[in-house]
């Protein structure tokens, strides 16, 4: 069995509706508030750009243009469904119709010998 499951999260920049781009100490707030939660989470890259398509709009009116926050989070096995609240949550704080969130495989921990956890 795994030590995590490894899941990369995007984060719009902007709020969905409104355009409004997120402060800075929202996405710090976030982060940490995660890693507490989870015991981790690594920033892979801020403000990429991205294309998608909103079924919901006219078509002239895509793409749609948005920048993302880039983060990799990792979770033992029994807490995915905890970590898919967690971004479900995100999804609602940030103004986001929904969050990319995809389970990006499986991870394990390669420990020193001298520094081997017992249990």
């Amino acid at each position: 069995m795994p030590d995590v499951v490894v899941f990369n999260i995007l984060i719009p920049c902007t709020e969905n509706a409104t355009g409004i781009v997120h402060p800075p100490a929202k996405f710090d707030a976030w982060l940490l508030e995660t890693v507490e939660r989870f015991g981790g989470a690594t920033v892979m890259g801020v403000a990429l750009r991205g294309l998608w398509f909103d079924p919901e709009l006219p078509r002239e009116a895509n793409p749609i243009e948005d920048h993302n926050n880039w983060y990799k989070v990792g979770v033992q096995p029994h807490r995915v469904d905890e970590l898919r609240e967690h971004v479900q949550e995100t999804a609602r704080s940030f103004g986001q119709k929904c969050l990319y969130f995809e389970r990006a495989g499986e991870a394990e921990f390669v420990w020193d010998p001298a520094h081997r956890p017992t249990a």
